[in-house]
């Protein structure tokens, strides 16, 4: 009897354990959705060396004062990499070929490091 005692207070403390891990997981995974507050977003993968250039050219010109926008990292983002496919979308671009840097502006979609910084360069001469 003891054995059986034994037995279901480990397996009770083994789901309870799985249950805590799985639902303090999906919390992770919320808290990393990163909201868009403007109709400007910057698509990023951390890795990607491209966006490295995108983001120097962004610092050294000191972009992000003169030109409000998000930026949403997708490699490491799945919510992120969601909204990217659907402003893929919206310019007709297919999921399957969209890749980062990736800007969308306004409805309009600017692909790779010279469409984002002429896009970025063209703004900072508006204003």
């Amino acid at each position: 009897m003891t054995k059986k005692l034994i037995g279901g207070i480990i397996l009770f403390a083994v789901l309870v354990t799985g249950l805590w891990f799985w639902s303090s997981r999906e919390d992770a995974k919320k808290a990393l959705e990163t909201p868009v507050t403007t109709d400007i977003v910057l698509f990023f993968g951390a890795e990607c060396p491209h966006c490295k250039d995108v983001d120097k050219f962004v610092v050294d010109n000191q972009i992000a004062e003169k030109v409000k926008f998000d930026s949403l990292e997708v490699w490491h983002n799945d919510a992120n990499a969601k909204v990217l496919i659907q402003k893929s979308k919206e310019c007709g671009i297919d999921e399957n070929k969209v890749g980062v840097p990736f800007l969308f502006a306004r409805g309009k979609c600017f692909v790779g490091t010279p469409e984002v910084e002429g896009f970025f360069k063209q703004e900072v001469e508006k204003n």
